[in-house]
């Protein structure tokens, strides 16, 4: 049996309860090392993947190692991972300030100047339409899934534009806010999040109730997991900023009566009501018995529209697959709620789920001797790679919470797989999506994955400053 000696074993010496055996230097040196791997892997995308100025900056879609060519602009979900993977490192370099100034002072500022270039040319994704909806009808400038050849003018109409896009941007950006202050981050996110809430269906049923839940965009009457559970976490951390200023916005919805009603209300108490109708929402109509998420709730293809506003349209039942995301985000909702509210059903929701999640996505590898969360067949096919990102996430989020270890036995499953395929796998400083098995024959990458792995090592990075013991 082939073993993973040297990253087990430091993986060991932190996650596990003899920790304390240990000096804080263990994490310290592992988290400045993470640091360094990360950046080695987004400068690669910078070399391999970017191209054009600073005012019109492309983001390939894939890039050969072999021929060494970039073909084809991303869309925006790649986009939005190479700005998670800026801001992490960004929040990792500031956690590490103090344990590593030099690394700091080297490479905060290239970091941060990319992640502004980044964030500014988002408008080339960026469009306007009118929008009909469940209780509105304004005009909205979201972000569309392919990128246009001028900024402002993407076609954003019908299913060219998705509520999980501007989810996962408004995460982003309020990260983004966190790490460098620029408000400008943090009002595009605060828009993105009331243009998502407004395709809440607030139609109510023979009962008074709400039918609830999030389409997968305003072109598509199916319900997903990935276009509600991914926006809980952002709308708690929405609903934290704007708790202690009095702004407010106006909400639409429906009445019992169902008749539109707009009222003025604080924003912060708008988005943690709707972070608490979200998750339970998809707790009530996608949640599986062992605690997993299914993928989607399938309905009709047409949009009906009446009186200028959208009808609601009914859903089949749960179907699809179980993607590590859609649990993953459930799991970080959770958390966060349970932070905001104290309510302990979330902690026993997490109790369920996180080890749930564990036991489904993670695979003992026994040549290896570790656990490696599974991924796609190639490069090119499926997004597997990115969701794993998300539940990794998620389990950051709730390991100080849950009395069992998956969430910690997860993190170490990634650092530990990280480690292998970096000391390798490397071919220029781009990972496999496979980290342990290695690149075979594929010669394809994507900067998607890349982006991926360097917001991994970032987040684990912070993971071992806070876990460090002290002596």
């Amino acid at each position: 049996m082939r073993l993973l000696l040297t990253p087990l074993l430091l993986f060991v010496a932190i996650f596990t309860s003899g920790a304390a055996n240990h000096t804080s230097s263990d994490g310290q040196s592992l988290a400045v090392r993470n640091i360094e791997r990360a950046a080695a892997l987004l400068d690669a995308v910078w070399s391999t993947s970017v191209s054009g100025s600073a005012t019109d900056l492309k983001l390939a879609d894939s890039y050969n190692t072999l021929t060494r060519q970039a073909s084809g602009p991303a869309d925006v979900w790649p986009y939005t991972a190479a700005i998670e993977g800026h801001v992490a490192i960004l929040e990792a370099l500031q956690a590490a300030r103090e344990v590593s100034p030099e690394l700091y002072a080297l490479k905060y500022p290239v970091f941060s100047s990319r992640l502004e270039q980044l964030i500014d040319n988002l408008e080339y994704y960026r469009g306007t339409y009118r929008l009909p909806s469940y209780a509105s009808n304004r005009e909205w400038s979201p972000y569309a899934v392919p990128r246009a050849e001028r900024r402002g003018t993407a076609n954003v109409t019908g299913v060219l534009n998705v509520y999980d896009d501007q989810m996962w941007l408004s995460r982003e950006l309020i990260r983004a806010y966190r790490v460098t202050g620029n408000r400008e981050y943090l009002d595009l996110a605060t828009y993105l999040a009331d243009y998502v809430i407004d395709g809440w269906d607030c139609w109510r049923d023979e009962q008074g109730n709400e039918y609830g839940g999030i389409t997968w965009g305003p072109g598509y009457n199916s319900k997903h997991a990935c276009s509600n559970a991914p926006m809980i976490q952002p709308l708690v951390w929405l609903a934290n900023i704007y708790a202690d200023t009095d702004s407010t916005m106006l909400h639409y919805y429906r009445d019992s009566l169902n008749q539109v009603v707009a009222v003025t209300e604080p924003r912060s108490r708008v988005y943690l009501q709707f972070a608490r109708k979200i998750y339970d929402w998809q707790k009530t109509h996608l949640a599986s018995p062992e605690g997993l998420y299914w993928d989607m709730m399938g309905a009709p293809g047409e949009i009906k529209e009446s009186q200028g506003y959208r009808q609601h349209v009914d859903t089949g039942d749960p179907c699809g697959n179980f993607y590590s995301y859609n649990t993953g985000t459930m799991i970080a909702g959770a958390a966060e709620l349970y932070h905001a509210t104290r309510e302990k059903n979330y902690l026993a929701d997490l109790e369920k789920t996180v080890p749930a999640s564990f036991n489904h996505f993670a695979r003992y590898i026994p040549e290896h001797g570790t656990y490696q969360f599974a991924t796609d067949a190639t490069a090119e096919n499926g997004f597997n790679t990115w969701f794993n990102n998300v539940l990794m996430r998620s389990y950051y989020d709730a390991a100080p919470l849950v009395k069992n270890d998956s969430a910690t036995r997860g993190l170490g499953t990634f650092q530990t797989t990280l480690d292998y395929a970096f000391e390798n796998h490397r071919r220029d400083n781009l990972l496999p999506i496979r980290l342990l098995q290695g690149w075979g024959n594929e010669t394809v990458t994507k900067a998607f994955h890349q982006s991926t792995f360097a917001a991994q090592y970032a987040l684990l990075t912070i993971h071992y400053l806070k876990t460090a013991p002290s002596v």
